[in-house]
């Protein structure tokens, strides 16, 4: 299994990977999250975006009816779509 960090490399967008780098002791739940999510978007569609980081985390909180878990899905969601630009 991947760490956290070697994980994060695989993000393009480099402004995300560094806020989680830079945070990794208060993020570490939510770097956990994308440590799950990045290995299998990579598996499955053989490279990682904002969106399908976004839309593995929407599956994500759809599927779970842990309140803990939706409530660091929620926060990973929110800074992936805080560091999303919008489309033009």
């Amino acid at each position: 299994m991947q760490k956290p960090q070697d994980t994060l490399s695989a993000i393009p967008d480099e402004e995300l990977a560094m806020h989680f780098r830079e945070n990794g002791a208060v993020l570490s739940d939510e770097a956990a999250v994308l440590g799950m999510i990045i290995p299998r978007l990579l598996a499955t569609e053989g490279h990682v975006s904002n969106k399908s980081i976004i839309l593995s985390l929407i599956s994500a909180l759809e599927s779970t009816n842990d309140e803990a878990e939706m409530e660091i899905l929620r926060k990973t969601l929110g800074i992936v779509v805080g560091y999303t630009p919008d489309d033009a």
